[in-house]
């Protein structure tokens, strides 16, 4: 599952990197803001619900330390077996919602860089 969707991912870049170069200054500028809004739109809801989720994982076990928000991710190594996936999962979703909103970026980016040049 995991080989399909980087599989997916790779001919997915292809295609923007394609497109990409094909575009004019104006599309890749409201492309990427787009891109970055879509990113955002759903990428911080989602970070929303894994730090909620890691949140009542770890107090149900009462693992939770002072100041946890701070390095979430290491504290992964001890949440419970039976609320992994689930904390995992949203974890994995608000993730490329960031890996999103950094290819608006890059694409806003090469739209400013093509009306500068033009």
């Amino acid at each position: 599952m995991l080989e399909t969707f980087l599989s997916v991912m790779l001919v997915g870049l292809f295609f923007l990197i394609a497109w990409a170069t094909q575009a004019s200054a104006e599309t890749l500028l409201f492309g990427g803001l787009s891109v970055a809004a879509v990113g955002f739109g759903y990428g911080i809801p989602t970070a929303i619900i894994y730090h909620w989720r890691l949140y009542r994982s770890l107090i149900s076990c009462d693992r939770l330390p002072a100041r946890w928000w701070l390095q979430p991710t290491s504290l992964h190594d001890q949440i419970p077996a039976d609320d992994r996936m689930g904390v995992f999962f949203w974890g994995a979703i608000g993730g490329s919602g960031f890996v999103v909103v950094l290819v608006g970026i890059i694409l806003t980016s090469m739209g400013l860089w093509r009306t500068l040049s033009a």
